[in-house]
C-alpha cells in the first residue's frame, strides 16, 4: 500500500509539472543560429506561454486572449510545413496590416527604416556555439522597430538580405518574423507568414546556456538569467 501511496504522489506531481509547462512557463533550447548574436547555440530560453494569452494544458491552444503579439518581440511558435512544423524561436518584425520590405539590405517597416549603427565591442560574437567565420558580418544595433534596440548580423560583403527586393503585406491574424543573423535565417522572407494562433509565448529569459567550446560543454557564466532585449 505504501508503494502505491508513493507512487500516487509521484504521478500527481508529474502531472503538476506538466500542466505548468502546457499553460504558464516553458523552456526552449537554442538549436542553430539563426538568431544570434541574440541567442546563442545551446541557450536555454524560458518562454512565458501567459504572455498573449490562456492556453489549455497539454492542447497548445489558446483558450482566450489578453494582448496581441508586437514587434521586437522574440516568441515561439509552430513552424510552418517547410521547416517540418517543428517549433521556432524568431523575432516579430511586422504585425497585421503592416508593409514589410528591404532597401539595400535595410528592414522597412510600413515606409519607415529602421536604424542601424555598427557596433564595435565584438565581445559577443565569442564562444557563440557557430562554426562560422564573424569576421565576415558587421555587428549591427537596430532601433526604430519597436521602443528597444538589439544586436544584428549582416554579411559585409551584400548577403541575401542586401538583394531582396521583395514586398510583403501581413494579412489581419498574421505576424512576420525574422532572424536576427538576417543573413542566415530561414524565416518569413522564405515560407511567408505565421498565424497568431500558433504562437506558443514570448521568450523573456536566459536561464542558463552551455557551449561546447574545446574538448568539453561547459557552462556560459555570463549568460545565466540574461533577460532579453
Amino acid at each position: 500500500m505504501k508503494y502505491i501511496k508513493d507512487f500516487k504522489e509521484i504521478f500527481i506531481i508529474l502531472i503538476c509539472i506538466f500542466v505548468f509547462r502546457s499553460s504558464f512557463i516553458n523552456w526552449y533550447v537554442i538549436p542553430s543560429g539563426s538568431m544570434l548574436p541574440t541567442l546563442k547555440i545551446g541557450d536555454h530560453v524560458v518562454v512565458n506561454k501567459m504572455a498573449y494569452g490562456f492556453m489549455l494544458p497539454f492542447m497548445e491552444t489558446r483558450l482566450f486572449s489578453w494582448v496581441k503579439p508586437q514587434r521586437g518581440e522574440i516568441v515561439v511558435f509552430q513552424g510552418p510545413p517547410q521547416e517540418g512544423g517543428q517549433v521556432l524561436i524568431k523575432r516579430i518584425v511586422a504585425v497585421e496590416n503592416d508593409k514589410v520590405e528591404f532597401i539595400k539590405g535595410i528592414l522597412q517597416v510600413n515606409g519607415i527604416p529602421v536604424q542601424e549603427t555598427i557596433e564595435n565591442n565584438r565581445e559577443i560574437l565569442t564562444d557563440t556555439g557557430s562554426a562560422d567565420d564573424f569576421n565576415d558580418y558587421n555587428l549591427i544595433k537596430e532601433t526604430n522597430l519597436s521602443q528597444k534596440s538589439f544586436l544584428i548580423l549582416k554579411k559585409k560583403n551584400e548577403g541575401v538580405t542586401f538583394m531582396e527586393k521583395k514586398t510583403w503585406i501581413v494579412p489581419p491574424g498574421k505576424l512576420f518574423f525574422l532572424g536576427d543573423n538576417r543573413d542566415n535565417s530561414f524565416d518569413s522572407r522564405f515560407w511567408g507568414m505565421i498565424d497568431e494562433k500558433n504562437i506558443y509565448g514570448k521568450a523573456f529569459l536566459i536561464s542558463y546556456s552551455t557551449g561546447d567550446k574545446g574538448m568539453w560543454p561547459h557552462f556560459r557564466k555570463d549568460r545565466f538569467f540574461l533577460k532579453l532585449q
